[in-house]
């Protein structure tokens, strides 16, 4: 599995807001075709300025494809909103899970 992190620090949670509510409305669409990706956006109250997505993807051409949509759909509005971006990729090592 291959998992990739965007983090993006938004001059005002405003902007971060108006970033996230496309999000929102794009996402499932754009996704609902593709099996093998899993969008979370993440939000935290005490940083309403970041927008923090963590994509976990079946494959590696699973990713690429998603990223493909990113820079055709997502990348219009990061560039309208200015911030600052911290990506992430990898595969995973272990993955535990707690109860089972």
């Amino acid at each position: 599995m291959q998992m990739k992190i965007y983090i993006r620090t938004f001059t005002t949670p405003v902007d971060a807001q108006m970033f996230n509510s496309v999000l929102h409305t794009k996402w499932p669409d754009m996704i609902a075709s593709i099996e093998g990706a899993r969008f979370r956006l993440l939000y935290n109250e005490s940083t309403p300025n970041v927008s923090t997505v963590i994509w976990e993807f079946s494959s590696v051409e699973v990713q690429q494809k998603i990223e493909a949509l990113i820079e055709a759909e997502i990348a219009k509005f990061t560039q309208a909103l200015p911030n600052r971006q911290v990506h992430y990729s990898g595969t995973v090592e272990l993955d535990f899970v707690g109860g089972v």
